[in-house]
């Protein structure tokens, strides 16, 4: 590796870039809109709420948040659970869709 490559791999403003792309990336928005139906449909009790599971980080960090807010500082009780939701579904898409692409080139042969 040339010092120049070297330079250009941990240059933070190529992480940056790589962040927002997959942040804004068609496939990363589809699995946050799939993690709120399979959110709402458990809501409402069209299906088991048990399919919660799929959005499980989310749902601790939401809550953990939550939970904070009203006993640290007063806040009240749902006023910090929906947005944490909404954030940390967002977080959790993402990771979704970087880990499915990491698998993705790290099994698949190029051209495939």
């Amino acid at each position: 590796m040339t010092p120049t490559t070297r330079r250009a791999a941990r240059d933070p403003r190529r992480l940056a870039r790589g962040v927002a792309r997959l942040a804004t990336a068609r496939a990363t928005l589809a699995v946050f809109a799939a993690l709120a139906v399979v959110w709402a449909v458990g809501f409402v009790g069209v299906v088991p709420i048990e399919i919660w599971v799929l959005d499980f980080p989310a749902l601790a960090a939401a809550f953990f948040f939550d939970t904070l807010a009203a006993n640290e500082f007063g806040v009240r009780e749902t006023a910090v659970f929906y947005p944490a939701l909404a954030v940390f579904g967002y977080l959790e898409a993402i990771l979704v869709v970087a880990v499915a692409r990491w698998l993705r080139g790290r099994f698949l042969e190029p051209g495939e």
